[in-house]
């Protein structure tokens, strides 16, 4: 059972420059006495799990790139976690939609823009 997560205080919103392109970021403030702030298993696409309380620096990025397939930027912290190629399904049922949730963000919203046409492949000449 997923706990929920106590809406956290976005503190700055800001770009990321360790990380080229720069990543957009928040930094966090959260309820450290709610139950779902704690330190525990924060699962991630592709088997990643992170251990630890709710981010205090987070960012996200994703770029649609066909049907059901997505590249992830995400911050988390003082890490950098890049996928090329995810699954819808992938991507829900990891740890982002409770905590984009906590911050109001609905993660379907997010997976639902149009196929970015930067990453489409170019036709074949004729």
């Amino acid at each position: 059972m997923v706990e929920t997560l106590p809406e956290p205080e976005v503190t700055r919103c800001y770009f990321e420059d360790a990380y080229e392109p720069h990543l957009p970021a928040m930094s966090l403030r959260w309820d450290t006495h709610s139950p779902g702030w704690s330190e525990r298993l924060w699962y991630l696409p592709e088997g990643v799990c992170l251990v630890g309380p709710a981010p205090e620096r987070f960012g996200l990025t994703i770029q649609r790139r066909a049907t059901d397939s997505y590249s992830i930027r995400l911050l988390w912290d003082r890490t950098c976690l890049q996928w090329v190629e995810l699954s819808r399904m992938q991507i829900l049922t990891s740890a982002l939609r409770p905590l984009l949730a906590a911050m109001g963000t609905d993660l379907w919203y997010l997976l639902d823009q149009p196929v970015s046409t930067e990453t489409q492949l170019p036709l074949k000449a004729a």
